[in-house]
């Protein structure tokens, strides 16, 4: 069995900062990706479709990445 040094209520909140980080995480990246995919259609730039939508899959597999850490 593993005693923890800090108290029942530090874990818990803890644990909804990191919820809150992954959730802002995610929007960021979509709002981010979102405007590139977005200039990408408007300026006939593939690439800047390209790096929005490779925004919005790192920002969503950081904010998961984010919301399961344990500690």
């Amino acid at each position: 069995m593993v005693s923890s040094t800090f108290p029942k209520e530090t874990r818990m909140k803890s644990s909804v900062r990191h919820l809150v980080m992954a959730l802002g995480l995610v929007s960021i990246g979509l709002a981010i990706g979102a405007a590139g995919i977005y200039v990408g259609e408007t300026d006939d730039a593939p690439g800047a479709a390209l790096i929005g939508i490779l925004l919005m899959i790192t920002a969503l597999a950081l904010g998961v990445k984010t919301a399961r850490r344990k500690t």
